[in-house]
């Protein structure tokens, strides 16, 4: 192996670290270290590959796009934005976020070999959500007119071009973003989005695409979906390859790769050499009123590390799309003819909602450890600890309960429930954002960490994934029982008032005697 090329690994491996932090983070809590977390990074991501390929490898082998053009740009659409919501947290990660290059310059490593690993780490972490895009291209290929032997070399070709014009444009794209002076000002936020895009995009992309699916199943004859027109170039390549409207698009493909390559060589890539923050604004001067407002901003700020914002958005969010999305997919008609006899039930599904979303991975699961060291120096002051305690309680409850409240406003309306409906799935939310946060600051207190140096190391005390998936399955399970019982009587018997109050009387007792209980063994221990 020649020296550049020892150069490139070695580079490569360091840059595979910086495209997934969290990624490598896990790893290490694991107790590996260097060669071992390159190999684990490669094996999942080979893994992820053969799945993603044969999965919707096999979903679309029962269409012949050669014959579906709208088909072949649908798909190679939702796959592309797929892969575009990995690319720009990744890219961002590789090439700017991490501020390497000054670090390079002491030592033996040419430019070339710094900003090819660079291309070649964030191409490797993409290529899983774009390997479909190569299965699309082969079997359009296999049932073309044209011969076989010739167009799979072809469209590997293709592929690759594809590919690197991708690269290119979600590199050029975010260098441009962080340019802007409204990234420059609220860096953090678009930091925390950039994080959050890959898990939407990707869960969004292949719920849309499973809808999709069903709808080509339950077809008796197959119709064509309408023809996105900037993609297609690439059915045209594929399909009529010596046409000259193909050999025009392979042209101006080829065209388009190099000159973006060219304005990221010349204009990307020396401001990455010369990252220095020249947008670095004076800090105001903020006289607070009162201790109150200080630390109310002060929890504010605590909230701002990037992955600790991509952690709570994704558990506030993720289980959300999960459910209502059947629902926009399947028809609002049904939610729309239920009645105020069904209170209790919606009432019961907001506390269980509230349960969902508040896991181990929200604020109030964290919101103690993450004072680290200051958490001693608020307790050596002459203040009320229990009642510092108590406003990290009620800021992780505010937070938490007016994000479900918007999220059940904008999805009661969405899915046409009656308001009266809404208003029964905000009471329940409103119980369960109260005993929920209660109990995870008392788990944040049993299991406090301070010494952390990174934001995952919170979320993975204890057991870490199984004891989320365990709360998260539990939940749903014991919660569909409750569902199903509920709904199976309300339908059964005549007087729905009476059952209305007992459910609402029952749980809301249940909630009291619960809160009462975390007082006597919680907050009564608490100083002060």
């Amino acid at each position: 192996m020649t020296l550049f090329k020892k150069q490139l690994l070695a580079l490569f491996k360091v840059n595979l670290l910086y495209a997934n932090p969290q990624v490598s983070a896990q790893l290490r809590k694991k107790g590996k270290q260097g060669n071992e977390i390159f190999k684990s990074i490669v094996i999942q991501q080979v893994m992820l590959s053969f799945v993603f390929t044969f999965i919707y490898g096999m979903s679309m082998f029962m269409i012949d796009f050669s014959q579906f053009p709208g088909y072949f740009t649908y798909y190679l659409g939702i796959f592309s934005i797929l892969g575009f919501s990995q690319g720009i947290f990744i890219v961002y990660n590789v090439y700017f976020d991490s501020k390497d290059v000054e670090d390079y310059l002491p030592l033996p490593f040419s430019e070339r070999s710094v900003f090819l690993a660079k291309f070649l780490s964030v191409g490797f972490f993409m290529i899983p959500f774009m390997l479909p895009i190569l299965a699309l291209f082969i079997l359009t290929a296999i049932r073309s007119s044209i011969s076989l032997i010739l167009m799979l070399p072809f469209s590997l070709i293709l592929f690759v071009l594809f590919f690197i014009l991708y690269l290119e444009l979600v590199t050029y794209f975010v260098s441009l973003l962080i340019q802007t002076k409204i990234f420059q000002r609220f860096k953090t936020t678009f930091t925390t989005l950039l994080m959050f895009i890959p898990t939407v995009g990707m869960l969004v992309g292949i719920l849309y695409m499973n809808k999709q699916q069903t709808n080509i199943s339950e077809m008796s004859q197959l119709k064509d979906q309408k023809v996105i027109t900037i993609l297609k170039p690439f059915h045209q390549l594929i399909n009529e390859p010596f046409s000259l409207d193909a050999l025009l698009a392979f042209l101006i493909i080829v065209a388009l790769v190099v000159l973006l390559g060219l304005l990221i060589k010349e204009k990307t890539l020396p401001k990455i050499r010369n990252q220095v923050n020249t947008t670095s604004q004076k800090k105001k001067k903020t006289t607070y009123n009162s201790l109150r407002r200080q630390l109310i901003s002060y929890h504010f700020s605590l909230i701002k590390n990037p992955t600790l914002q991509l952690q709570i958005l994704s558990g506030l969010f993720i289980f959300p799309i999960i459910i209502i999305f059947p629902f926009l997919a399947n028809g609002t008609e049904f939610l729309q003819r239920l009645g105020t006899q069904y209170f209790s039930l919606f009432f019961v599904v907001g506390i269980i909602f509230a349960m969902m979303t508040l896991s181990i991975n929200s604020l109030a699961s964290v919101i103690i450890s993450l004072d680290q060291d200051n958490l001693m120096f608020i307790k050596s002051l002459p203040i009320s600890f229990k009642e510092y305690l108590k406003m990290k309680y009620y800021f992780a409850f505010f937070l938490q309960f007016i994000s479900i409240l918007l999220i059940m406003s904008i999805g009661g309306l969405v899915l046409k429930l009656p308001i009266i409906l809404i208003i029964a799935l905000v009471f329940g939310a409103l119980l369960g954002c109260l005993a929920g946060t209660s109990h995870f600051i008392k788990d944040d207190w049993r299991h406090l960490t301070l010494n952390w140096t990174n934001i995952n190391q919170l979320f993975n005390r204890g057991s870490g994934a199984f004891r989320i998936m365990g709360i998260m399955f539990g939940t749903m399970f014991i919660g569909s029982i409750v569902i199903f019982f509920l709904y199976t009587i309300t339908r059964t018997i005549e007087n729905t008032l009476l059952l209305n109050i007992i459910v609402l009387g029952i749980i809301t007792l249940l909630i009291t005697l619960y809160q009462l209980r975390m007082k006597k063994v919680f907050w009564r221990k608490m100083e002060g």
